[in-house]
């Protein structure tokens, strides 16, 4: 089963109900999964920087820490049984970290990340 992802004002329970089987995470700092939240330093590279590529940079190299790895290890393994849907604020994903983990979850563990529920 894939890994999709959306954000928090396209009724992400609802889009739950379409793919079945599904869990649902959402992946930012003070919401459950902080292992894989922006880290305050790597937002604030966007933030003073404005440059994306330097924070996708940092982004991917905070999730190998040890405990984003196993994160994105669990997601994994459940992404054999069921979908994944991660869930964040932004709402394009072009520049968002949600669409960044889950490129790096299905790259990393063999799962497939089908893109942005509609």
């Amino acid at each position: 089963m894939p890994i999709y992802t959306t954000y928090v004002g396209n009724k992400p329970k609802e889009k739950a109900v379409k793919l079945g089987s599904c869990f649902i995470y959402y992946v930012m700092r003070n919401r459950g999964n902080n292992e894989v939240a922006p880290i305050s330093i790597t937002l604030m590279t966007l933030t003073v920087l404005k440059e994306w590529e330097n924070y996708e940079i940092v982004y991917r190299q905070e999730l190998n820490r040890p405990e984003a790895r196993k994160w994105m290890e669990k997601r994994a393994q459940e992404a054999r049984t069921g979908n994944i849907l991660l869930v964040c604020y932004e709402k394009d994903a072009t520049h968002c970290h949600r669409r960044l983990l889950a490129e790096e979850i299905a790259r990393r563990f063999g799962v497939e990340y089908k893109g942005e529920l509609a």
